[in-house]
């Protein structure tokens, strides 16, 4: 029997060593990343809880210290000051400047200063918190400084220092060093991360095991996939009818092979899509950016004449209304998208029709326009549950299309009527009309049928978007047709519907 080749002996083992281990590597990563992030928060929470120790301390303490070493001085007992309050954790610093500036500072060191130094420039730490006037900084809360070692921080509190009148005499500070809370903070995180790279070793081990004992189950399905991998999509894996979990995820890449081909293809799509939408956002957004940038830096360089000035402030204002008007779009596009309720009660397709087609005679005086049944002249009261705020903006989008995209003068049409238990309104317009492959993308967000983008015939793109946003949200459509004679229909379907024609063939049956 011919020995297999070099290439071909290894090969398996190779490729579920591989599948192992990166398995292993995932698990093993998200565990990391999870022990990282604990060990992070416990040292965080640590070195903030003993800061928050120091702080309590300083305001507790730092008070009565103060008071006291003062009363000492005065006293005539400062020549004893060193030894009384060496032996402190505190390191305090005494100014006299305000009551009698050639008054010498008192320093307190205490005995912890050969290790961890000592704040560096407190008459800088005591004019900053004065000069800058911050008064949470003066006898309120204690904040971090510097030391004289680069290396070292102390937490300080900056006290007022007055008389029985009340008058201030100077300033304290009284410090503590934060040295220790780094020490202990750091030994924490040692500790922790010895017994993480402890568990992260043996958990890499034993999920290792599992996963390397699991895939055993799998060669069989490896051979056949190997055919399918190779492109071959009408094979099928081979599988008995058992009820465990390698028969399952069989049938389940079984059911997956026989959708694949369109998921592909819904993918690209999709992709494509968000690509565009993120373009054309991007660019709808450009360029009037762009026009205020230039406009301001044109009127900061005084390159713009006086009596030009309104013009150029009424460029920037119509460049940044165009912006709002973008952004309240996207943001009610992303409102949709959330699935917000709606406020749903019983509206009249018939009388929101007619208001609007009353604001359309204010937008467009010269514009012919009328209410129709959807099959005859007469038009029926049509009822459906739905948030009226919603169609009155639907049908006032649609309409404000045909004032953009037809000549002026053209006539425009709401029809209202039932079809199939749907209440339906049509805007009908007589203009030049789309083409087929128009009317399947002019829902699609940032999608023109002016090729060329022009913002005057083009508009941002978005609101036949919220239109179809809108009807989705009501369980109903939106569709494009062709107006007999030429020109764009556009339908909207409102599910749930009720009229006065409804009504009568009910009746009609029961009779």
């Amino acid at each position: 029997m011919q020995a297999p080749t070099p290439f071909t002996r290894p090969r398996r083992p190779r490729r579920q060593r591989t599948l192992t281990a990166q398995l292993v590597l995932t698990i093993v990563i998200i565990v990391g990343i999870a022990i990282v992030f604990l060990g992070f928060a416990t040292t965080t929470l640590m070195r903030q809880y003993m800061i928050q120790s120091v702080d309590a301390d300083l305001r507790n303490s730092g008070y009565s210290v103060a008071d006291r070493l003062l009363k000492d001085i005065q006293s005539g007992e400062h020549i004893n000051v060193d030894n009384r309050y060496s032996f402190s954790n505190y390191w305090i610093y005494l100014s006299f400047e305000t009551a009698n500036p050639s008054a010498e500072p008192v320093e307190i060191r205490p005995y912890t200063t050969s290790r961890y130094s000592v704040p560096a420039d407190p008459e800088k730490i005591i004019a900053d918190s004065v000069a800058g006037g911050d008064q949470a900084k003066i006898n309120r809360e204690p904040f971090t400084v510097a030391a004289t070692n680069a290396r070292q921080h102390w937490r300080a509190l900056v006290l007022d220092v007055t008389d029985p009148s009340s008058n201030v005499l100077g300033y304290a500070i009284i410090a503590q060093p934060l040295a220790p809370i780094s020490f202990t903070v750091g030994r924490l995180a040692l500790i922790f991360g010895l017994l993480s790279i402890a568990t992260v070793l043996a958990g890499t081990l034993a999920v290792g095991a599992t996963v390397s004992r699991s895939l055993r189950s799998l060669r069989d399905i490896e051979r056949s996939t190997q055919a399918i991998a190779a492109g071959d999509l009408s094979k099928r894996v081979p599988h008995d009818d058992h009820a465990d979990e390698v028969g399952s995820l069989a049938t389940s890449i079984n059911v997956m092979l026989a959708q694949i081909e369109h998921a592909f293809a819904e993918k690209e799509r999709s992709e494509g899509r968000m690509r565009q939408f993120a373009s054309d956002a991007s660019h709808e957004l450009r360029t009037p950016l762009a026009t205020v940038k230039g406009y301001t830096e044109l009127y900061r360089m005084g390159g713009v004449p006086e009596e030009k000035i309104p013009d150029c402030m009424g460029r920037i204002e119509s460049e940044a209304s165009r912006m709002s008007g973008l952004v309240e779009d996207l943001l009610q596009l992303a409102r949709m998208d959330e699935g917000r309720p709606l406020q749903l009660e019983e509206v009249s397709l018939s009388d929101v029709a007619e208001d609007s087609l009353y604001d359309l005679s204010a937008r467009a005086p010269g514009r012919s326009s009328r209410l129709v049944g959807l099959n005859s002249e007469h038009v029926p009261n049509v009822v459906v549950t739905a948030d009226q705020d919603k169609v009155t903006q639907v049908i006032a989008n649609l309409l404000g299309n045909v004032l953009s995209h037809t000549p002026e003068g053209t006539p425009v049409e709401l029809a209202v009527g039932t079809d199939n238990g749907y209440g339906i309104i049509e805007v009908r317009d007589h203009g030049p009309g789309i083409t087929a492959a128009e009317s399947e993308r002019i829902f699609e967000r940032f999608y023109r049928t002016d090729v060329s983008r022009s913002r005057a015939s083009g508009g941002s793109g978005l609101g036949l978007a919220i239109v179809a946003a809108i009807m989705a949200a009501h369980r109903g459509s939106a569709r494009a047709l062709e107006t007999p004679g030429g020109g764009l229909t556009v339908r909207l379907s409102f599910p749930g519907a009720r009229s006065d024609e409804i009504a009568r063939r009910a009746a009609g049956l029961e009779d």
